[in-house]
């Protein structure tokens, strides 16, 4: 929290699990009884294979929860085009990262305009020219925009083809390929589905036998990395899935300073917790910025770096020394200072601690809103920021709802103008966990 904070100056990783599957719902519109139609969940099946511990976006920036066995939800629906990032493909189809799986590094699937699938085919079919090129060729857009490999044998081959061509000339998004491409490409397809048409074997045996032949271009995972991400949470499978880069000495001191943040949001819950025990503060200490900060760490892990001294270039990355940090204790001096005041300022009154979080959360958003910018090339780091942010978000609105739970009946905005913000999206639906963290089993 880089910015001065002054007295006056989710999506959610858990969705309601009784939320039906579609685009529509609720109440009709014309029902005589006035019930105000409640937005249903929408159900994304993500394929090369099942893409477990992918981030799944909208256009929106709403992220998707897991359900697990390639399956995401959003919690309304969303607005098109949807993306992934990162994840790993289940080759085996266990429904979880096991030795012999494939890293999706960076892969990117995508939608059309519409539709409940996203797989190769789905990416090629968000460009027109692509998809007319693609319906010229036998497809239907229904059949690209909903299917996915494991259900039609077309698709599977059509996937299995573009993955061949992706990897072997190092293309991460498809979506990018030329209508010339696509007509090199298209007697390969053609011969491909044909060859699907007649053959026994089922989608996954016939990819196990693709990733054979490619076995010299894939990132396959190993017993000992599968059993590390045996419970991982989706932040810790995204991070690893996704390839290393080089940091910046800018870029590595904020990786420090987040950590440090979310570890001081935490605390500064619990503590004021304790005094003033309030839904809001216990459940998002608990249930998200624990993550938050855990997220941010196995970014430290990652890049073998010391939080207390990032730019040591013989600094090594220490579980150990991270969990030695006592609650409100910090490896910046302006965080300890910052916690110190938040503290004072919130334990005045059961209203002040609710205040506290609007505080944190709106000054939250605002330096990741600039760090996301500082780490736009790498893919790892900028996803995790962005799923905090999607959090703080989700923060915002309840402690929002907290402050009018008791009587303050503009909420966050009785802050003034500075902690106003009526823009920021409203998932607060759902549990209130915020971003897109959980396990993926």
């Amino acid at each position: 929290m880089k910015t001065a904070i002054g007295k006056k100056n989710i999506l959610v990783a858990g969705l309601a699990s009784i939320a039906l599957v579609g685009c529509g719902g609720g109440s009709d519109a014309n029902d005589p009884s006035g019930a105000v139609p409640i937005p249903m969940a929408t159900d994304i099946s993500v394929e090369r294979g099942p893409l477990l511990g992918a981030m799944i976006v909208d256009a929106g920036g709403r992220q998707a929860a897991p359900l697990g066995n390639g399956v995401y939800r959003f919690a309304s629906p969303p607005t098109y085009p949807i993306a992934s990032i990162g994840g790993y493909i289940d080759l085996n189809r266990s429904g979880v990262v096991d030795a012999g799986d494939i890293k999706a590094g960076g892969l990117t699937l995508r939608s059309g305009q519409s539709g409940l699938a996203m797989t190769l085919g789905s990416t090629l079919a968000g460009n027109p020219e692509l998809l007319a090129a693609l319906t010229a060729l036998g497809f239907t857009e229904t059949q690209l925009l909903n299917h996915t490999p494991s259900q039609d044998r077309m698709i599977a081959a059509l996937s299995d083809e573009l993955y061949k061509f992706a990897l072997t000339r190092d293309i991460s998004d498809v979506s990018t390929l030329s209508a010339q491409d696509l007509a090199d490409l298209s007697s390969a397809i053609q011969a491909r589905v044909e060859l699907y048409k007649t053959l026994p074997d089922d989608a996954a045996t016939l990819e196990q036998q693709l990733i054979t032949e490619l076995s010299g271009y894939v990132d396959v995972v190993d017993a000992a990395e599968a059993t590390e991400l045996a419970d991982a949470t989706s932040p810790e499978m995204l991070v690893s899935s996704l390839p290393v880069n080089v940091l910046s000495d800018a870029q590595k001191a904020t990786l420090s300073y987040m950590w440090n943040e979310e570890k001081l949001a935490k605390d500064v819950y619990l503590a004021l917790n304790a005094v003033y025990p309030s839904q809001q503060l216990y459940n998002i200490a608990t249930n998200a910025e624990t993550q938050h900060q855990a997220a941010v760490e196995s970014l430290l892990k990652k890049y073998n770096l010391n939080v207390e001294d990032v730019l040591n270039p013989t600094g090594v990355y220490s579980a150990e020394a991270l969990a030695a940090i006592l609650p409100g204790n910090y490896t910046l001096p302006v965080l300890q200072n910052l916690y110190d005041s938040l503290y004072s300022m919130g334990v005045a009154s059961a209203r002040a601690s609710l205040e506290v979080g609007c505080m944190v959360e709106v000054t939250d958003v605002n330096d990741l809103d600039r760090d996301i910018a500082l780490v736009d090339n790498l893919a790892d780091v900028k996803a995790i920021f962005e799923n905090l942010r999607a959090g703080s978000y989700s923060h915002y609105w309840a402690f929002d709802s907290g402050l009018k739970g008791i009587g303050v009946s503009e909420g966050c905005c009785s802050l003034g103008g500075e902690y106003c913000h009526p823009e920021y999206p409203n998932t607060s639906a759902g549990t209130g966990k915020g971003g897109q963290y959980g396990r993926n089993r």
